[in-house]
């Protein structure tokens, strides 16, 4: 695995946009401040707030809710991994707030919090990353006061568009193999990036005791365009720390060999054309009465 997705931090700085331009990656990054601006529209935050932020990274949504808060509240930056914590208080050092925010080390599904102790926990493209959704979604409940709320966004990955979508099956040989494997990969319960959709995560904040569960599209990383270009990038990225490249997953199916002419015969299918490819994403709200 490349060395610089070896840690959290290190991929979240340089590796999660990999494939995209400068140009695109600006915008990006433009985006996740709308994103943060929308994940704590949707919090209600109030005055005197406990507020959770868990995989908190490099602590986006932990410092837009001190910006929110001024003072009249507590924010907790919480992550499973240590270099986030350090990273996320090395920022924080910086702006000379870091005895103001409390940084915690702790996992998502066992925070080790008290029960009832929290006012609000956001994520932000979280449970994602972590295979077992429900006792997650169970500890967060147990974790917050009643009448608390939780707000995230997350990625729907196992939506997202399929290339035997984009392609002509005249043009490969093994379209029919090719359509198998690829909905095996997006059908793979042990996969955290894959496991779930918007129906799973109503049913698990259902099954939690939460209420006024409220899933909506977002719009923001929606679509991108897809050429012959980035095919390679594409094809080598890790979207999770720990996890395989997009290349590995279809090994665990096809000979090397496949795979690459899978890969190039999409440089060729794309040679002359833009695709747009589909990457669902929804907010998330409910609240514990």
């Amino acid at each position: 695995m490349s060395e610089v997705v070896t840690t959290w931090s290190k991929w979240l700085n340089n590796s999660r946009f990999a494939g995209s331009s400068e140009e695109e990656k600006q915008q990006m990054n433009s985006l996740l401040f709308e994103i943060r601006d929308t994940i704590l529209d949707r919090a209600n935050l109030k005055l005197n707030d406990v507020l959770l932020d868990v995989g908190t990274g490099t602590g986006l949504l932990a410092f837009g809710a001190y910006e929110r808060l001024k003072g009249a509240g507590k924010v907790i930056a919480s992550d499973a991994f240590l270099d986030c914590v350090e990273e996320c208080y090395k920022i924080a050092e910086s702006y000379g707030i870091e005895n103001e925010i409390i940084f915690l080390q702790t996992d998502a599904a066992d925070t080790k919090l008290p029960d009832s102790s929290v006012d609000v926990i956001v994520t932000r493209s979280v449970l994602v990353h972590i295979l077992d959704k429900h006792k997650t979604i169970n500890e967060f409940f147990r974790i917050l006061k009643h009448g608390g709320r939780i707000s995230s966004y997350e990625a729907v990955m196992n939506k997202n568009t399929k290339f035997y979508e984009l392609i002509n099956p005249d043009n490969f040989s093994n379209y029919e193999k090719l359509k198998e494997v690829e909905d095996k990969i997006i059908s793979n319960e042990s996969d955290p990036l894959l496991n779930f959709n918007e129906s799973t995560l109503k049913e698990n904040l259902k099954n939690a005791g939460f209420n006024n569960i409220d899933i909506i599209p977002a719009e923001p990383f929606s679509k991108i365009d897809f050429s012959k270009d980035i095919v390679d990038d594409w094809f080598n990225s890790v979207l999770s720390v720990g996890q395989p490249t997009i290349k590995e997953k279809y090994l665990r199916y096809l000979s090397e060999n496949e795979v690459n002419e899978f890969i190039e015969n999409l440089k060729t299918e794309f040679s002359e054309k833009i695709v747009t490819i589909n990457l669902p994403k929804v907010y998330i709200s409910a609240e514990k009465y």
